[in-house]
């Protein structure tokens, strides 16, 4: 198709009932997307297992047009966009869950709002025993007793909020405190740790994991350091490779930019179960690039076989879809029977012939 054909179809592109959206969006602000979006998360929820280590961090969809739940976050690159809760797999890269951000219309009850994104995000792993990565943010101490607690079963490893009232007054910052050390306190599974890496600054961990104060010989860093570090990046590895080989395209409709989103984060996906697959089966996976422009042409196939066969097709948009399919058209043989009697024109009378 041609330009002007695939921005008209861009411009008629809807993924709900538009009749019936005035009614629902009273009650839920992403309305005109809820349904796409929960179909999308119930197939990446179904089709993979994650492994022991999960991380959970935010992604904001680069986003500047009207849409009643739009962030501005000053530290990410695009600072305007539309945010999503985010669970990934801190070894593959895989998004297991996401949940959109919808600012003052999320019900959190009587909890606080970080603890009670975390319980919903992490619906699909409860009682598996899985440890969570997070940044101070979402950690907090109370949530970290919850999530030991059933139906959850998680273990949680997260930086912590300097303001916190639960940490003790022993292990802050003081003068007399040399730089490089380390500070433990322990309360029945939860560790807490104070690191001071620089005079002025002191970096607080909470762990449910760890249970000795562990310190590393080379970098003199504790344990919990280490591991947080080596588990923190999946999202932001995430919404890095989104915006290396993005989909997306300027739009001022926020379902449109979600849309975008959520095709980039199926290629990630994707690619993350083929090359799982490929490992499995002793061969050498494809780039990740390859493998996109090649799932493309494989599900782009069956819809030009079908056009391939329309009868009025013009000749040269089925030239196209022949050679991009690798069609072979059997060629007509030029060779005239001699022993035939050559037949007089179609306008021609019949007495003509005569």
């Amino acid at each position: 198709m041609n330009a002007d054909r695939f921005d008209f179809l861009l411009r008629c592109l809807r993924f709900d009932d538009k009749t019936t959206r005035t009614e629902r969006r009273a009650s839920d602000k992403l309305a005109p997307f809820r349904q796409f979006w929960e179909a999308f998360i119930s197939n990446c929820v179904k089709w993979y297992k994650p492994s022991s280590y999960i991380t959970i961090d935010e992604q904001l969809v680069g986003f500047r047009g009207r849409c009643p739940f739009r962030m501005y976050i000053p530290n990410k690159p695009n600072k305007y966009g539309l945010k999503l809760i985010m669970m990934a797999d801190s070894n593959t890269k895989y998004v297991c869950n996401a949940i959109p951000y919808l600012g003052k219309g999320t019900n959190p009850g009587t909890e606080p709002l970080a603890s009670y994104l975390v319980k919903e995000i992490t619906k699909p792993i409860h009682g598996s025993n899985r440890n969570l990565t997070m940044d101070n943010w979402f950690t907090s101490i109370p949530l970290a007793s919850d999530m030991l607690q059933a139906p959850y079963k998680l273990t949680v490893v997260g930086t912590l909020r300097s303001n916190k009232r639960e940490i003790p007054q022993e292990i802050k910052n003081s003068r007399a405190r040399q730089v490089g050390t380390s500070m433990f306190c322990f309360d029945n599974e939860m560790t807490m740790v104070s690191y001071k890496p620089k005079s002025n600054k002191i970096v607080y961990l909470l762990s449910t994991t760890h249970d000795q104060p562990t310190v590393n010989d080379v970098t003199k860093k504790p344990e919990i350091i280490h591991f947080y570090n080596s588990t923190k990046g999946a999202v932001d590895t995430v919404d890095q490779m989104c915006s290396i080989m993005s989909t997306g395209r300027k739009t001022n409709r926020w379902p449109l930019c979600f849309f975008y989103d959520t095709v980039n984060i199926s290629i990630i996906n994707t690619y993350v179960v083929y090359v799982c697959n490929m490992i499995q089966d002793h061969k050498k996976p494809l780039k990740r690039r390859e493998f996109a422009l090649q799932m493309a042409d494989e599900l782009i196939k069956p819809w030009l076989l079908e056009r391939y066969n329309t009868v009025t097709l013009q000749r040269d948009v089925k030239k196209s879809i022949r050679d991009i399919l690798n069609i072979e058209v059997p060629q007509e043989s030029c060779v005239q029977e001699l022993h035939k009697t050559r037949k007089i024109c179609g306008f021609c009378p019949a007495k003509k012939g005569v």
